[in-house]
């Protein structure tokens, strides 16, 4: 059995730790927030001790996972202080992103690298929630690619509602690996979601395409990614689920999958949670570990450097470079 301590008493939070704790094979034992009433909620919830601090925590509970659901913009300090406190840990995503979720920047990345790297010395297991790995018409993309269905790999071409940024630039990531290079269109000192266009190639000749805004509606889905293979070429889109594959220069549908119940968005987190607890079991990495959350960061980096100097090809190793120091 693999005991949890949830550090929120908010709705992400309550949600994983309801995950977490009604799987058979884990359960939330002590929950923590220095909000008073956000901390009775919780112990409310899972009638357990409740603590306001992490110091608190750490003092009192012997835990395997530490589920920190706190926000970006202030992640990075107690996840540091869970690392050195010898804690196995499952947080949100974006890593860290001071300005919130969709506006990460360049600067974001050295407050971030030092966590990365305690985590990489220490042996300690970390994750994030890339839960959108986990939704079928995302795996099955991911399947064709990587069992080679699609025959070598072209083109990329991906665009996403900001409620999906992080998640659209980790299915790339997942999908492809890190691109060489990002050049991008668009104005990062834009009040509230700036909008942008991004151009990539990765080190083999692939290139692709993501485009981003929080002005389009989710009528013709939030998110939608093709894979162009010299073979056949694939999309996935939107939450619910669809994904279809062709063969390549046709307009037949060699395979194609709608979401049944059961296979939705809402289904994602608790297979995310069954990933975790199997990895904790296996001596394994989690699903989605500290390399994913750290690459999705380095791409954002790249993305904000270029657009700040009017698109010019950024490479994402020397925006790595720079914040590692």
């Amino acid at each position: 059995m693999i005991k949890c301590a949830l550090i929120s008493g908010r709705g992400m939070g309550l949600m994983h730790g309801g995950n977490f704790h009604n799987h058979p094979d884990a359960e939330v034992v002590a929950v923590c927030d220095m909000d008073p009433e956000l901390l009775a909620a919780a112990k409310e919830k899972f009638g357990v001790p409740g603590y306001s601090s992490i110091e608190e925590l750490l003092a009192a509970c012997d835990v395997d996972l530490m589920l920190m659901i706190v926000n970006e913009t202030r992640r990075i300090p107690p996840l540091r202080q869970l690392l050195a406190a010898g804690q196995n840990v499952f947080t949100e995503k974006p890593l860290c992103g001071l300005e919130g979720q969709f506006r990460v920047r360049e600067d974001d990345l050295p407050i971030a690298a030092a966590a990365i790297s305690e985590w990489r010395d220490s042996g300690l297991k970390f994750g994030i929630d890339f839960n959108y790995r986990f939704m079928t018409h995302f795996r099955k993309l991911h399947d064709d690619i990587v069992e080679g269905r699609l025959g070598e790999i072209r083109m990329v071409r991906a665009r996403a509602h900001f409620n999906c940024w992080s998640h659209v630039i980790d299915q790339i990531l997942w999908n492809m690996g890190q691109p060489e290079w990002v050049s991008v269109m668009g104005d990062p000192n834009q009040e509230g979601g700036w909008q942008r266009m991004i151009q990539m190639q990765w080190a083999n000749g692939v290139i692709g395409s993501l485009a981003g805004s929080n002005l389009w509606g989710y009528d013709d889905h939030p998110l939608r990614i093709m894979i162009v293979g010299d073979e056949r070429y694939a999309e996935a889109r939107g939450l619910e689920g669809w994904y279809r594959r062709r063969e390549a220069n046709t307009s037949e549908d060699e395979a194609l999958w709608e979401s049944e119940e059961g296979n939705s968005y809402q289904t994602s987190f608790p297979r995310m949670a069954d990933g975790v607890i199997k990895a904790m079991h296996a001596n394994e990495s989690f699903p989605a570990d500290g390399e994913a959350a750290w690459n999705e960061l380095v791409f954002e980096g790249a993305v904000h450097r270029s657009a700040l100097n009017n698109g010019e090809r950024v490479w994402l190793a020397d925006v790595e470079k720079a914040a590692m120091g």
